[in-house]
């Protein structure tokens, strides 16, 4: 929770409240969830250490590590982002180039986004809702 608030406020630095106030949202909202799921988590029986799960774990998180390191260290291409500087205004009517591209440019890319966060948060109450204490075994 807090790392989300942290990256609102970095939003609302760089002119962007709109998305601050997503970020903060949805922030809330799934801290909110977690906090309820794991509420109602049952209690599971202490495992000893196992050392090939270990090692699988290390290789994943090296070879991700190694892989976001090489995105990273590649140059930058401008080209869409100046295409969308110089469209933003003239096509869509929009200064901010955020809310242009969500709304105008990728519009249907952007309600199938919110049709799936709905559809999960509905997924998620009905779940939580026919769980009760007194059901678990």
């Amino acid at each position: 929770g807090v790392v989300g608030i942290g990256i609102a406020l970095i939003f609302i630095v760089y002119s962007a409240p709109d998305v601050a106030i997503t970020q903060l949202l949805v922030e809330t909202l799934v801290v909110v969830l977690v906090a309820v799921v794991m509420l109602r988590l049952p209690s599971l029986p202490k495992t000893e250490f196992r050392l090939n799960h270990a090692l699988l774990s290390v290789a994943v998180g090296a070879s991700v590590s190694l892989i976001l390191i090489a995105v990273v260290s590649s140059p930058l291409d401008l080209r869409l982002t100046d295409y969308f500087e110089a469209t933003s205004w003239p096509e869509a009517y929009g200064r901010n180039i955020v809310n242009v591209i969500l709304v105008d440019f990728r519009a249907l890319d952007t309600f199938g986004e919110i049709a799936v966060v709905v559809i999960a948060a509905l997924s998620a109450y009905a779940l939580l809702r026919t769980t009760r204490k007194g059901d678990q075994k």
